[in-house]
Order: structure tokens, then C-alpha cells, then sequence
């Protein structure tokens, strides 16, 4: 007999660092009350997905919930899917690391709800055509891809009620399209207009399949969806309507359908995503503009345009955000780190990879709806887990210092990174700036900030609600603000934001100028091209930088100089030859994980690194954090004039627009008269904080 054949697939996840109440509150308002009414419908078939660290959490903190799932799973009406463990977005990983993070995850599986799973989710849905090669040889045969990467070859709504195969060097994999349609419509629609597309599509004939693939969270976490999902029973009710149509619809799950019926055909996918991740990595204003145009040609051919009207790939968010570039460049250097001293003792393998693969996780890499990379507890645990990596391999390979050239960011500029028993640094060329500092001990990146830079759903700010969520919409079709106000706290950097960068402004500006980017820029040097001479003998290294540029219309040249003054101390020597009047500022941009235990102190002086603040006359201060224990003292050789603000963005997530505290942007200011030479210094000592 004829049927509808209906795949309800749920992928949970929670990213690597989230905070801890957040994953519970989560548990408490998702997860555990949707596996409650899953297990009250014993007629229904599902798909799950949990990422490897979500589904570790749940088996350590709540093994009840591991429980239900093993229950379900040993009754056969719950087919787990594997994944990258820690949800990488695999294309974009080293070669090694794909089937090693998939491999694992499967392992995990098999070893505690005794399934071995054949299929797999693919975080953010992110295709490219090589994909098939390396997840086959992970064991995986099938993964759900949105129906938009297929409608991009031309195929339409009804050639999508099945599955397709696909290959690469003859390595085949089974494709299934997930139905962008029911992603808006569950659970945002009544049960009736659902189940009435459901009956539409079994009118077709044949053995239709659809397929729901989509975030589990929206059942319980996503705005107002608690109280429609579960207290006003939503779910239970949608459930108890494929119950009652069993006549007509049978719910199954990827493996059962795809040992009783044949593909519907060979298809070759392109790189791409959902489709709304393609209008996420456009640059602000082609954001806008193709919102604009999508709507316009909607008018005219319905969604059609959404597969007419192509955005980008994933991989531009690394050209969007160059701080999401630096930290996929940096996880490709350690993980060849890691790999090579695995070879050495294997015996250490598993803590090394393991912390490697938690700085693989995709969250902090890009920026859509969800904050994921505006928000620094993620940035800052990409880091965390990735500097341990680093930090393991050199122990295990006894590396000790090392200065390297390249470049390795892929920026077209060259770096010079500086490896030392307790720091690395990066510097850059281009601007002559300091890109990262890495702190072994604390496992920090003190340079770990991101730039104000424009979003498209700035445009829209006037017109959001004032966090308003009165109703349940997908949040991929609302915009709420978690503050009024908040255009005018919109400020663009004119470039990324790093450290050691050579500022000249006027005499008369003001630290609300700079704060406001409203700064006249006296000097060509803050993303002028530097000569960069690293040297290195021993334990000690040396990186000399030098530009010849214009400030204040007069030839000018700088030379600073990087050397160690100690084990735990950096000093910095700087040489201006020329003519100039004027202030000249060196800007340092700090972030010590976004804590409120971090604090300035200026000899009896304490302000937080949220303040702003103007000091007269400085020859030292400190910047302070319990949290790391850590203290960072600053020393002069003369007395400066001290900016410092909160660099703040006003970026989205899943709960709305928000201003986010990304760190604090310190200012040394002199006040110069130029006529010749001058020379200046100063340092920076890390030290645990004893008091």
C-alpha cells in the first residue's frame, strides 16, 4: 500500500564553552521534555543527532536522559546519527582530523547505546564535492543535506521525495533532501496546515518521503516556543495527528527507507549551505541587497528565487571576519603540531586530539542568527583548547623557541610567529601589528578581540521590537532588541582590530572621537606595510619592524623592536626619525575572556575594563583578572597619557540585538614635538595575580 513516508530528523547541539547554565536551562526546557513526549508516542519512528560533546554532557550530568535515548534506540524507533564529535565544519578541517573526528563519534555511540550508526549529520549543512571521498572512509553511507543544495542543480520541489547518491573518486554516499518548507512550517504552524501538506504530497502517489532535518532547540529553547510547544502541547498534539493518520503516513528513519526503496538517481551537489547561511557570509551591504532583490523576484516567481538567487559559501566568513581566519589558520598549524607529536608518544594521542578537536567546533568560526563568533566565552574556548594542544605537542616534541616566517594567515602579508616555553605571538606586516598572545599558562589569547564592523541587520535596528516575543516565529524570520537605543551605540573599526598599531591624530582629539571612530588619522601606518626582521639564537629572539610613512604630511620613520626581558616579560622599543607635531599613540587591543573580575589599577586608582577613563602622567598600571590569575603590568620609560574604553559590539543572537563587551582598548599617548629622533619604551610582564 501507498504511503507517506515521513523522516522527523532533530539535531541538538551546544557549542564547546558554552556556560553551564545555559546547557542546563536547555535540558531542562528542550531536551528532556521532547525525549518525554517523543517516548509517549510509541507508534512514531525519529532521527536524533546530539554533537559528541553535547551527548558526553548529557551521559555525565544526566544519565536519565542517556536512558530514554538507549531505550528508544533498542526498540528501533530512534536511529542515532554520528558526526565530527565536536561539530567541525569538516571541509574546512585538515585531512587528518575529518574521518578521526567522525570515526570517534561513531565509537561513542556504538560503546554506550550499543548502535552502530551509518549516517551522519553534517554541522550547517556545509557541502563541498569532495565530501563524499572522506566520509566514506569514516564508515558513514548517508547524511541529510537541506533540499536547497539539490535545487541548486536544477531539481524541483517533486523530483526531492526520496534520496539521491552522490560520489567523488568512486566513493559513493547516499544524499537525502531536508524540506526547507517544513523547517518555517514545524513547529511554527498549527498542526493542521502540517498535516494538510502532508496529505497533499502522499496525493501525489507513489512512496513519497519528506524530510524534517532541523534544530532540536526550537522545540523548548528558541524565543516562546517553551510555552507553545509544551505548555500549550504543541509537539504532543502534532505527534498524536501522524498517529492518527498511520493509514497514510508511516514514520521512519533514513536507514529503514533506504533498505526498502532505491535512490531516485546519481546528482552531483555544489558548495553551499542552507540557504540562508549563503545570505549570512555576503559582506553588510550585499546582505541588504540581496534581501531585497529575493523579495523582489518572490513577487514575481515565488521560491523559485530562492534557487535562482545564489549568496556565498561558507568559507567567506574567513574573509569577513579575518579573527575567524586567524583562528582556522592557527588550528591548521597545531593540529600538524599535534599529529607529528603523536608520531613521537603515541601514548599521549588522546588528550592532545581532544583538545585539538574542541578548537575545531564551528560556533565561534562564523556569525549568522546565533552570536557564534561576536561572543567571547566561545572565541575565548576556541583558543583555550587549542593553545593546550599547542602546548602538549611542544612538550611532548621538547620544542623550545622558535621564531617561524610565513604567512600563514593566507592574507597575502607575512607573519612572524614566536614560539616560547610560555607564549606564542603573532605579528603581521601589514600594519606592523601584534595579532595574537597567547598565554600557555592560562591558556589565554589576550589579543583574542573582534572589530565593530557593519551587519546587515543594522539597517533594521530602528524598526525591531523591543524584545518582543508575543508570538512564535522561526527566529530566522524575527528581530527583537534587547535594549532600546542601541543604533546609537553603532560605531565601525576602519580596520581589525590588533595590537602595537601606530596611531597620529590632531593635539584636540578627544578619547570620545576615538571611541566614536570619529578620529582624524594624521599617519598612513595603521595598516601601512612594515619590514619585518626576526632573528632568533638560543632561547632569546629578537623582531625588529620598520616603516617609512606620512604623519601630518611629513616624512616619517618607525622602528620598534620585540625582545624578551625575562621569561615572562616583553619589551618594546620604538624609534620615530623625522618631523611631526602632534599625538602619537601606540593602541594596544586587550580581552581577558569578556570577566567581570578584570580590573585597571593605576597606583591606588582601581576601575573596571569596561570603564573609560583618561590618565595623566602614567609610567605604570596593571591590568588584572582573578579568573585567569593573572596580572599584566605595564611599564614606561617616561610619563604617557593613558586612553582606555570597552570596545563593544552590537551583534545578534537567538535572543535578539545586544551590545557585547568584546574587550578594552588601551591608548599610550605622547604628546610630540618631532624635529629628528626620539626614542621610547615599554613593557609587559604576565605574572600570576598573588593578591
Amino acid at each position: 500500500m501507498s504511503k507517506l513516508h515521513l523522516i522527523l530528523a532533530f539535531h541538538n547541539h551546544q557549542p564547546v564553552g558554552n556556560f553551564e547554565h545555559v546547557l542546563e536551562e536547555c535540558y531542562r526546557k528542550s531536551y528532556l521534555p521532547f525525549l518525554e513526549t517523543l517516548l509517549d508516542h510509541p507508534m512514531l519512528k525519529a532521527v536524533l543527532h546530539y554533537s559528541g560533546n553535547l551527548l558526553i554532557w548529557i551521559k555525565e550530568k544526566h544519565p536519565e536522559a542517556a536512558d530514554i535515548i538507549k531505550t528508544l534506540v533498542d526498540s528501533g524507533r530512534v536511529e542515532l546519527l554520528s558526526g565530527g564529535l565536536y561539530e567541525p565544519i569538516l571541509s574546512v578541517l585538515p585531512e587528518k582530523d575529518r574521518t578521526l573526528q567522525i570515526t570517534e563519534m561513531s565509537k561513542f555511540i556504538k560503546k554506550n547505546f550499543g548502535y552502530q550508526p551509518k549516517g551522519m549529520w553534517l554541522a550547517e549543512r556545509v557541502w563541498e564535492p569532495q565530501m563524499p571521498k572522506f566520509i566514506a572512509k569514516a564508515g558513514i553511507e548517508y547524511v541529510p543535506i537541506d533540499d536547497h543544495h539539490f535545487k541548486l542543480t536544477g531539481l524541483e520541489e517533486d523530483d526531492l521525495l526520496g534520496y539521491y547518491v552522490t560520489e567523488d573518486e568512486g566513493s559513493e554516499l547516499c544524499v537525502f533532501p531536508g524540506s526547507e518548507k517544513l523547517r518555517y512550517m514545524i513547529p511554527f504552524r498549527t498542526v493542521d496546515e502540517i498535516i494538510s501538506y502532508f496529505r497533499q504530497t502522499y496525493l501525489l502517489g507513489g512512496n513519497p518521503l519528506l524530510t524534517m532535518a532541523d534544530d532540536g532547540e526550537k522545540f523548548g529553547v528558541w524565543p516562546n516556543t517553551y510555552k507553545h510547544v509544551y505548555e500549550e502541547r504543541w509537539l504532543d498534539k502534532f505527534l498524536s495527528a501522524v498517529e492518527r493518520s498511520s493509514e497514510w503516513i508511516e514514520t521512519t528513519t533514513f536507514s529503514e527507507y533506504r533498505s526498502k526503496f532505491r535512490p531516485l538517481g546519481r546528482t552531483y551537489l555544489p558548495t553551499a549551505s542552507y540557504r540562508e547561511m549563503g545570505e549570512w557570509t555576503l559582506p553588510a551591504k550585499e546582505g541588504l541587497e540581496y534581501e531585497r532583490v529575493l523579495e523582489e523576484l518572490q513577487k514575481t516567481i515565488g521560491d523559485r528565487a530562492k534557487q535562482l538567487l545564489r549568496g556565498g559559501i561558507w568559507r567567506s566568513f574567513m574573509v569577513k571576519y579575518p579573527e575567524a581566519n586567524h583562528i582556522h589558520k592557527r588550528m591548521f598549524m597545531i593540529s600538524k603540531k599535534v599529529h607529528t607529536a603523536l608520531k613521537e608518544d603515541p601514548k599521549k594521542r588522546r588528550d592532545a586530539l581532544i583538545e585539538l578537536w574542541k578548537g575545531q567546533c564551528n560556533d565561534a568560526y562564523w556569525h549568522g542568527v546565533f552570536g557564534g563568533l561576536y561572543l567571547p566565552h566561545l572565541r575565548s574556548a576556541l583558543y583555550r583548547h587549542l593553545i593546550r594542544a599547542e602546548s602538549a605537542s611542544a612538550e611532548i616534541l621538547k620544542t623550545r623557541t622558535s621564531v617561524i616566517r610565513n604567512d600563514f594567515d593566507c592574507d597575502g602579508f607575512d607573519d612572524v610567529l614566536v614560539n616560547t616555553r610560555r607564549y606564542a605571538m603573532a605579528v603581521t606586516e601589514k600594519g606592523g601589528s601584534l595579532s595574537e598572545l597567547s598565554l600557555y599558562k592560562q591558556a589565554v589569547n589576550i589579543c583574542d578581540i573582534i572589530s565593530r564592523r557593519p551587519e546587515a541587520y543594522h539597517a533594521k535596528l530602528t524598526d525591531a521590537s523591543h524584545a518582543r516575543h508575543d508570538e512564535t516565529r522561526t527566529i530566522h524570520e524575527m528581530l527583537s532588541v534587547k535594549e532600546e537605543g542601541l543604533s546609537g551605540h553603532l560605531a565601525y573599526d576602519p580596520c581589525r582590530r590588533t595590537s602595537l598599531k601606530d596611531r597620529f591624530f590632531p593635539a584636540n582629539t578627544t578619547i570620545g572621537d576615538v571611541v566614536r571612530s570619529a578620529q582624524e588619522e594624521l599617519g598612513d601606518f595603521v595598516e601601512g606595510v612594515y619590514a619585518m626582521r626576526p632573528s632568533q639564537k638560543g632561547e632569546a629572539f629578537s623582531l625588529s619592524l620598520s616603516r617609512e610613512g606620512i604623519a601630518g604630511q611629513n616624512r616619517l620613520t618607525i622602528e620598534k623592536t620585540l625582545t624578551p626581558a625575562g621569561p615572562k616579560k616583553i619589551r618594546v622599543d620604538y624609534t620615530l626619525a623625522g618631523a611631526y607635531s602632534g599625538l602619537f599613540a601606540v593602541e594596544m587591543n586587550l580581552s581577558l575572556l569578556g570577566s567581570p573580575h578584570a580590573l585597571i589599577r593605576r597606583g591606588a586608582k582601581t576601575l573596571t575594563v569596561r570603564s573609560t577613563a583618561v590618565h595623566e602622567n602614567v609610567r605604570n598600571f596593571s591590568v588584572r583578572d582573578k579568573y585567569l590569575d593573572l596580572v599584566i603590568d605595564f611599564t614606561f620609560n617616561e610619563g604617557i597619557v593613558l586612553w582606555h574604553y570597552p570596545v563593544e559590539t552590537v551583534s545578534l543572537s537567538e535572543d535578539g540585538v545586544e551590545r557585547l563587551y568584546q574587550g578594552t582598548c588601551f591608548l599610550f599617548i605622547r604628546n610630540i614635538e618631532l624635529q629628528g629622533r626620539k626614542t621610547m619604551w615599554f613593557t609587559m610582564n604576565f605574572r600570576e595575580d598573588k593578591k
